[in-house]
């Protein structure tokens, strides 16, 4: 089996150092509709990979030779489909081959001699991305198999962003592409009936991304993908679509939290509570087309009188808490109450856990602790603990709060938020000590 589509080596003769900077660009700026347009040719999924790779390979040496062609990405696709359809004949037989694929001849999907024209690539990026986040593959399956060949990734850095091995991540990909094949996954646009389910996986995968790296400083990188996945799912999707209104309210979400990125940690690595941030740090080009985007369709929502779903609610609690200059001008009692008609729509035990810091915030910590007490399964979160820590100590229950965030420093998934929450029950723990009556001799 060959490598991956990868970035020319960096470590080429000088002489080829021009060609291989555009070829790195033409994959890195539209891997996605290239490779939709030869998979959707050929067929198979590793097939039009190797095929891929090969082209990307016969680019080096005849763009060097003949100059860049007026279309390097059809250059690519009418190469890798060529390519592909002699992979498929060693392996099927000539005959079978020109069945399967003399349509494609006839529908001038493969024009010998012109392999330049833009009429060489359609735009089958929606069926690429639909056939990726099918529910049919595991989600982890999908996420990897999205990075891969949607965006272009490669396993290793794939494999460095999941925090997993390169040999996994490869076993994970022949699975997933395996599944598509022998499972008869179709590499088709589902039907009007069967859009909503499946748009609502592609933004589950995007929303995994964000959640991903935002979770972890090392992994950010995942953050700036699922914003470029977000606006090419949007892009696809016909402007009166119903399931835009949510790809539009995740791009809104996905750019306002990120927009917090350059604040959310300290010099030392350590997570800054957002309270705590300087806000002079936050992007504020990101929030403000989020805010479009939230206005966008909510405006469409009112004329077509349609709910909004949970996506779009979260997209408008994130810029509640964006948009005030200083943390004193947070309306809590909105976001308060967005928490609560999002807990209607989508009740997670970490939405639910959101919605009591919200009401603790809004209407005193007792209200907190009360919605808090709800949470299923609470006692397995850290951010359960952290928000009844944060409750707890509003209310005056130092030692309790103190408690709450011992634990939540145990279950924290990373070490900036472990070494924040640890701070957090030191200096609970001091307060404790010196508000402690002394005892009398």
């Amino acid at each position: 089996m060959r490598s991956p589509v990868t970035a020319p080596d960096a470590t080429a003769p000088d002489a080829a150092e021009p060609v291989a900077t555009a070829l790195a660009r033409v994959v890195a700026t539209d891997h996605a509709r290239i490779a939709a347009a030869v998979i959707a040719t050929v067929g198979d999924w590793q097939v039009a990979e190797d095929a891929l790779q090969d082209a990307c390979e016969r680019a080096l040496v005849s763009w060097a030779r003949d100059g860049l062609p007026a279309n390097p990405a059809g250059w690519l696709v009418t190469t890798a489909r060529r390519r592909g359809i002699d992979l498929l004949r060693r392996a099927a037989g000539r005959e079978a081959t020109a069945q399967r694929y003399g349509s494609a001849v006839e529908r001038g999907l493969l024009v010998p001699g012109d392999d330049d024209g833009e009429h060489e690539i359609g735009d089958d990026r929606l069926r690429l991305v639909l056939t990726c986040a099918h529910p049919a593959l595991p989600l982890q399956a999908r996420v990897a198999l999205t990075l891969r060949t949607v965006l272009g990734w490669t396993p290793a850095e794939i494999a460095r962003s999941l925090l997993s091995t390169e040999a996994a991540v490869d076993k994970r990909l022949v699975r997933a592409r395996a599944k598509i094949a022998h499972a008869g996954i179709p590499y088709r646009l589902p039907s009007p009936q069967d859009l909503p389910a499946r748009i609502d996986g592609v933004l589950a995968v995007v929303h995994l991304l964000f959640t991903t790296g935002y979770a972890d400083a090392g992994r950010a990188g995942l953050m700036a993908e699922a914003v470029r996945l977000g606006r090419l799912v949007r892009e696809l999707l016909e402007p009166a679509a119903p399931e835009r209104a949510e790809a539009s309210g995740l791009l809104a979400l996905v750019l306002a939290q990120g927009s917090r990125q350059r604040a959310r940690f300290d010099a030392d690595g350590g997570a800054v509570l957002m309270d705590r941030q300087d806000r002079s740090l936050w992007d504020r080009d990101a929030i403000a087309e989020a805010r479009q985007l939230l206005e966008q369709v909510l405006q469409h929502a009112a004329h077509s009188r349609r709910p909004v779903g949970r996506y779009v609610l979260q997209a408008a609690i994130a810029l509640e808490h964006a948009q005030p200059l200083e943390a004193a001008g947070t309306d809590w009692v909105r976001i308060a109450e967005l928490h609560r008609l999002l807990d209607r729509v989508a009740g997670t035990p970490v939405q639910r856990i959101a919605w009591a810091v919200a009401a603790g915030r809004a209407h005193g910590p007792l209200p907190g602790l009360e919605v808090l007490d709800g949470v299923r399964r609470g006692e397995e979160l850290h951010l359960f603990h952290a928000a009844r820590a944060d409750l707890l100590e509003a209310a005056g229950r130092l030692e309790e709060a103190a408690g709450a965030y011992a634990r939540a420093a145990e279950l924290a998934p990373g070490d900036g938020e472990r070494a924040a929450l640890g701070a957090r029950r030191r200096a609970l723990a001091e307060r404790c000590a010196r508000t402690a009556p002394t005892a009398r001799p």
